[in-house]
């Protein structure tokens, strides 16, 4: 399962930026490790050229989101034909997955034929894109997509609690995407999706998560292989409330924490006064975590509901 750190260079993490000046070496290394595996990046954030060119010299590729609902959610224009004429153009710094161009559709957020409208238009234009099947949706829509395509994508998960998402997911994974063995019929994206639990249940072939940024920016470090978020910052108010800070853990575990954290390269220090220590670990650590949760599942990962018992 390959694990996308989203938003990396609308953070500004380039290597010839400001931020990047800022690093140690060891911090420096942490980037380069996220940057060379899986990142995604919204068509919304990263639409003017200059983040082309930050991408473009640094010698990376992109999974390229639309960025439709945060269009949808500013209010703004949506320009499909602008969207398919930068697919084009910079189609140098768009991943490739066994030649499937990874650029997802135009989705039109709440409305299922309009998001398959411009699954359409968008391939009327010369551009293949990645359908997207959002939670709630009618599933004639899924069926679909995963008879006519190799590689789609699920989305509208971010506003959803996991009990809801656990359920929906059984249920399509179930009817619509695996066979009688269990296996994925297709390869499926998950837009957003941050449960270790999620990602661990389901036979993905791919994840995106912003986690990395998020928990930094409110003092976290992500915890391996467990996948748990561990506040570290000296400025978090969770100081002053026992068991919710890495001060307030008994001395034992403080200890064991140090030394499990110093081992994957935190300068620890730096960790609990910078933000931009917790950055650079967090998206090393979750470029990581994808590669443990690919390592247990092994090469053929397959889903099976669990049947209630009779007692």
């Amino acid at each position: 399962m390959h694990l996308y750190n989203a938003g990396i260079y609308t953070a500004g993490f380039s290597y010839h930026s400001t931020l990047w000046n800022r690093l140690t070496e060891n911090e420096k290394y942490q980037r380069r490790y996220a940057g060379e595996r899986n990142i995604l990046e919204s068509f919304h954030y990263i639409g003017r050229q200059r983040s082309v060119d930050m991408i473009r010299r640094d010698g990376h590729k992109v999974f390229l989101d639309s960025g439709a609902f945060s269009m949808w959610s500013l209010g703004a224009h949506v320009d499909i034909a602008a969207y398919c004429d930068y697919i084009k153009r910079n189609d140098d710094i768009i991943r490739k997955e066994d030649g499937v161009l990874m650029a997802s559709v135009m989705d039109a957020i709440g409305d299922a034929e309009g998001t398959l409208q411009n699954q359409n238009l968008m391939e009327s234009m010369g551009v293949r894109p990645l359908p997207c099947f959002h939670f709630g949706e009618d599933p004639k829509y899924l069926e679909h997509y995963a008879a006519n395509y190799e590689y789609m994508t699920l989305g509208g998960m971010v506003a959803q609690e996991t009990w809801q998402l656990k359920l929906w997911l059984d249920e399509i994974w179930e009817k619509y995407l695996t066979d009688g063995s269990g296996r994925a019929k297709v390869r499926v994206h998950g837009f957003g999706l941050t449960s270790p639990e999620l990602m661990r249940r389901y036979p993905w072939y791919s994840v995106d998560s912003s986690s990395w940024v998020q928990q930094a920016k409110v003092g976290m470090l992500l915890l391996l292989p467990e996948a748990k978020g561990i506040d570290v910052s000296e400025q978090s108010p969770r100081r002053k409330v026992a068991g919710q800070h890495l001060t307030t853990f008994t001395p034992p575990l403080q200890e064991a924490l140090f030394q499990r954290f110093e081992a994957e390269g935190v300068d620890m220090q730096r960790a609990q006064t910078t933000y931009l220590a917790r950055w650079t670990y967090n998206m090393y650590a979750y470029a990581k975590l994808g590669e443990i949760i690919s390592a247990e599942k092994g090469a053929n990962p397959t889903f099976a509901r669990e049947q209630p018992g009779l007692f």
